[in-house]
């Protein structure tokens, strides 16, 4: 197209209309990466809870091995833990000993194991009041020796957690009703105390 020369509008600055869709371009860039924050923020937030329930996890399969003498005479098959209720059907997981084991010497085992996973209940409401977790334990196989007797079978624990976590839609084909989604994720380890 050839421009008229005698009239200088036509070579000269952005017209309103120009300016208006610049700036609806620019405004639906920034609410995109407002968008991806947002995701980036949530996402950093329930990695790093899913690392911390690892860490206790861990902390209480540490427990278990330090305390063999009690976790390996298969006194508990079973118990269950929600926020700071520990229900054990033996009751030796939920009587905390008078002097709180301060002198482990003078505490048995199952006194031991009191404190310890009480500690943990304690220590996993602080961190997620949605918790719940099952720990079961089994003896494993007898293991035949030579001499045709049989040994003590070993133990194997599973530690099983959930609790609740938010989750941000990503696009309105993810999200149910809202932006925001809480789910239940679960995390397991197996133990041999």
């Amino acid at each position: 197209m050839i421009k008229n020369i005698k009239n200088p509008r036509y070579g000269t600055g952005f017209t309103l209309f120009e300016v208006l869709v610049a700036m609806v371009v620019c405004a639906i860039g920034l609410l995109g990466l407002a968008k991806m924050a947002a995701l980036a923020v949530s996402t950093t937030q329930n990695a790093g809870s899913r690392s911390l329930i690892a860490v206790q996890m861990e902390s209480l399969a540490s427990m278990m091995h330090a305390n063999r003498n009690f976790w390996q005479s298969g006194t508990i098959t079973s118990f269950t833990a929600s926020g700071t209720t520990i229900t054990d059907a033996t009751n030796n997981l939920t009587a905390l000993p008078g002097n709180g084991c301060v002198a482990p010497a003078i505490c048995t085992p199952a006194q031991i194991a009191a404190v310890d996973v009480n500690k943990w209940v304690n220590d996993m409401n602080n961190q997620f009041p949605t918790y719940g977790a099952t720990i079961t334990c089994s003896a494993a196989a007898q293991i035949q020796i030579t001499t045709s007797s049989t040994a003590p079978a070993p133990i194997d624990c599973s530690i099983n957690v959930t609790w609740t976590e938010k989750q941000l839609a990503v696009n309105a084909n993810t999200a149910t009703g809202s932006a925001t989604q809480i789910s239940t994720q679960s995390f397991s380890v197996y133990v041999k105390p």
